[in-house]
């Protein structure tokens, strides 16, 4: 299942899940339901069951999907990937009919996200999946569901072919608005003609200049309205305007695309640059540590960081922010935004002024996600809280930006909109990804983190 942010994909599987309630109609078929959110806030209530589970099926999804036993009680310190892992084996071990899954990729390495692959194929029943990451929706799907401004539009193949079939789809509609447009100019053009047309007849009829003892020219004029001809220019405006309109109606139902793109019109303050990190040692957990070199970032260089998940790409960020300790506006957006942080976020929205909240809109729009829509729901999607973070964020105009896993929870038009607009971003900016054409597409340096030895990890400088 696929659609841009907010378009009510989670919502459906949480409404199949019974975690939502509908307001109408109703849902049968769905008694052995499990659903395995997108968020990795907060750890499964049946972790702890299932890790002290030592059946042959419970072993056999721990390896599947390379569950450690130490991970049970360390959900705080885990990687988002790992707790994802945790997540699923969870939900694997369910025993379920149906087993729903949204976007399962999320903040997994290329590593993992095979071992999902092939613990997610492994599954007997029937399976809804709701993801971004197109490689796994070919892998995965028989059948493709995409919802686009409210509509479902259901294909009975995989992923990439559906894809086509719906381009294809959009490609005639486009044809059909252009033929309806020529359409409505020749009406608009007629409805014109026959109003001149209605006002002659109307002088024609009247008695008004008419001489008081002209007899003659008031009987025709009577044997006219008694015939109705001074009726019938009228009905034919009448139907031209109801063809107009029934025309005009058909044309609003066609797929609503939001223009897309950012750019950047802020001044970058060049004189808080380079920012340098000295070579240093520090400690990741109790019996871990990561090592690297003297570190440094200028103005415009984008600088993408990659490693496997739980190398401690995130805590160096964290470290890194702290140490660096950057004078001027920048902006950070973590890998994962909690509940509270998003409530915060959408009080801080509302108290903006009327060109701050103008100026958030058109962001948020050339993001892909109706502005007004999404402001006003009151369950955001975790891609919309991110979108919102974002425009938020660009209104500050930063001089640093520096973003964890951007792509997570985000819809594909809304990832190639990002990327253009920080491709042209003036400033320096620092990113977290496991999106391989993201960090290609981005990155003109690359911090990559690798394992060295037992228990010790490194950054290595690719430029």
């Amino acid at each position: 299942m696929t659609g841009v942010n907010g378009s009510g994909k989670s919502t459906l599987l949480k409404l199949i899940s019974k975690e939502l309630l509908s307001e109408k109609g109703m849902i049968t078929g769905n008694e052995l339901v499990v659903y395995c959110s997108q968020s990795t806030e907060f750890e499964p209530p049946e972790l702890e069951e299932f890790m002290y589970t030592y059946t042959k099926e419970a072993f056999k999804i721990r390896d599947l999907l390379k569950v450690q036993d130490s991970w049970l009680g360390a959900w705080d310190v885990l990687s988002h990937g790992e707790r994802k892992r945790l997540q699923l084996a969870v939900a694997l071990a369910s025993n379920s009919d149906v087993l729903m899954v949204d976007e399962p990729t999320n903040h997994l390495d290329a590593q993992s996200q095979s071992i999902v692959s092939q613990a997610l194929k492994s599954y007997k029943g029937i399976g809804i999946l709701v993801s971004h990451d197109r490689v796994l929706l070919d892998e995965l799907s028989e059948q493709t569901i995409m919802i686009k401004s409210g509509e479902l539009f259901k294909y009975r193949t995989k992923f990439s072919l559906a894809t086509e079939a719906y381009e294809q789809r959009v490609s005639h509609e486009k044809k059909q608005v252009n033929e309806q447009e020529h359409e409505m100019k020749k009406l608009g053009r007629l409805i014109e003609s026959q109003r001149e047309q209605v006002a002659l007849s109307k002088k024609r009829f009247s008695k008004k200049n008419v001489g008081k003892f002209d007899s003659s020219l008031k009987e025709k004029i009577n044997g006219a309205i008694l015939t109705g001809k001074d009726k019938n220019d009228g009905k034919n405006l009448q139907r031209t305007q109801t063809k107009q309109r029934q025309l005009s109606e058909k044309m609003g139902k066609v797929t609503k695309e939001y223009e897309t793109g950012i750019s950047f019109e802020g001044i970058i303050a060049k004189h808080h640059f380079p920012i340098a990190l000295e070579s240093s040692t520090i400690s990741l957990f109790e019996t871990t540590i990561l090592r690297f070199p003297r570190l440094s970032i200028d103005v415009g260089e984008k600088v993408g960081i990659s490693g496997e998940n739980g190398v401690g790409k995130s805590s160096f960020i964290n470290y890194f922010i702290k140490k660096t300790n950057f004078e001027h506006e920048y902006l950070y957006i973590p890998q994962e935004i909690t509940d509270s942080e998003a409530a915060q976020l959408f009080k801080n929205i509302s108290e903006l002024n009327s060109k701050e909240k103008g100026e958030l809109f058109t962001l948020i729009q050339r993001l892909g996600s109706d502005a007004k829509a999404l402001l006003s729901s009151t369950v955001p999607s975790p891609g919309e809280v991110r979108k919102l973070l974002i425009a938020q964020g660009l209104l500050k105009q930063p001089s640093l930006i520096i973003l964890d896993e951007p792509t997570n929870h985000m819809d594909l038009d809304s990832i190639e909109s990002l990327e253009s607009a920080l491709a042209e971003y003036g400033g320096a900016l620092v990113f977290i990804t496991h999106d391989k054409a993201f960090l290609q597409n981005l990155s003109t340096k690359r911090w990559v983190f690798e394992k060295s030895e037992k228990e010790c990890y490194t950054i290595e400088e690719i430029l």
